[in-house]
């Protein structure tokens, strides 16, 4: 059970191919290991997070418009490196447990223009402007999840 965020490039409404070469720069600072058969990667940062984060397409040659990160805490670490790929590739994060509500935004830009090429459906993107605001923005849903998780684990471990 994990906290996921996605990250997509859009242009014109669609899904659009993200530049590879900064996206793999930044990976390459904390996996050296190629992807998987899927496109899993294992990062490791320096405050010994870990987490599992998917690119396919990224190191193939495929399609290649966005990435996903399973999480399962929040480190500084963690968010930086979330918020410098979504700027490296012009992505738009996707707080995947949000409610689409100003108080728990599921479309968090990082640059002003991706506004313009988000596609109709998304009623309230919020720009983001720090590792520490991503932290604010996704912090109560963040909360809640942990929450569940726990629930789960305590229900589980009672079996």
């Amino acid at each position: 059970m994990s906290f996921d965020l996605h990250l997509e490039h859009f242009r014109l409404g669609e899904s659009a191919q993200v530049d590879r070469v900064e996206v793999l720069r930044l990976l390459r600072q904390y996996c050296q290991d190629p992807a998987g058969r899927f496109g899993q990667y294992l990062l490791r940062f320096p405050d010994h997070a870990v987490v599992e984060f998917h690119a396919k397409g990224l190191e193939s040659g495929g399609d290649f418009s966005g990435c996903g990160f399973h999480l399962r805490g929040f480190t500084s670490a963690v968010l930086t490196f979330v918020f410098d790929l979504a700027l490296a590739g012009d992505m738009v994060i996707f707080n995947c447990q949000a409610g689409d509500s100003p108080e728990s935004p599921m479309a968090i830009l990082v640059n002003e223009s991706q506004r313009t090429h988000l596609p109709q459906v998304l009623r309230h993107p919020i720009l983001c402007t720090s590792p520490g605001h991503l932290s604010q923005l996704l912090g109560s849903d963040f909360v809640s999840w942990s929450q569940l998780r726990e629930a789960a684990i305590r229900k589980h471990n009672a079996l």
